[in-house]
């Protein structure tokens, strides 16, 4: 079972997501996602994360943020991808003379600058995530290994 990092409820709240309890959609940008849809990006995403670590993290552990934002970053960006059918700006455009008749959506320039700008936060959270760190206190300072002989000379 892997860890969970993030909820529905997580990426209905960065999505600005309104939810129909009727139907079971979400509705973002104009799309709909359906609950099982999103619910299934979560569960991808948070598996995903939980890929990179042998056992699971803690909320205490120093990971655990950049893991959470990893995988919210990529459970918002599938639901988006994945709704729009792959298919953003340009995709569906076609010219008559000067005269630009776009067939994307209202919202399809929105989508691809969210979708862009969930894509360079997700390659950021995971080389924080991944990237090792060790941290020392400046009291500790005798105890690091230091040259101590001459100079060196090129």
């Amino acid at each position: 079972m892997a860890a969970t990092f993030i909820t529905v409820s997580d990426v209905q709240a960065q999505l600005n997501a309104t939810y129909d309890a009727a139907a079971h959609v979400y509705s973002v940008y104009g799309l709909n996602i359906q609950e099982a849809s999103l619910q299934a990006h979560v569960d991808y995403a948070n598996t995903y994360i939980s890929a990179f670590f042998t056992t699971d993290l803690t909320t205490s552990d120093p990971r655990y943020s950049a893991a959470k934002l990893a995988a919210l970053d990529l459970a918002c960006m599938r639901a988006l991808v994945i709704s729009t059918g792959g298919s953003l700006v340009g995709a569906y455009d076609y010219f008559l003379g000067d005269l630009r008749v776009a067939r994307a959506g209202p919202y399809a320039e929105a989508i691809q600058r969210t979708i862009e700008g969930l894509r360079e936060d997700l390659a950021r959270q995971l080389v924080n995530l991944t990237t090792p760190v060790k941290a020392a206190e400046a009291t500790a300072a005798g105890e690091v290994p230091t040259y101590r002989g001459g100079l060196i000379n090129p």
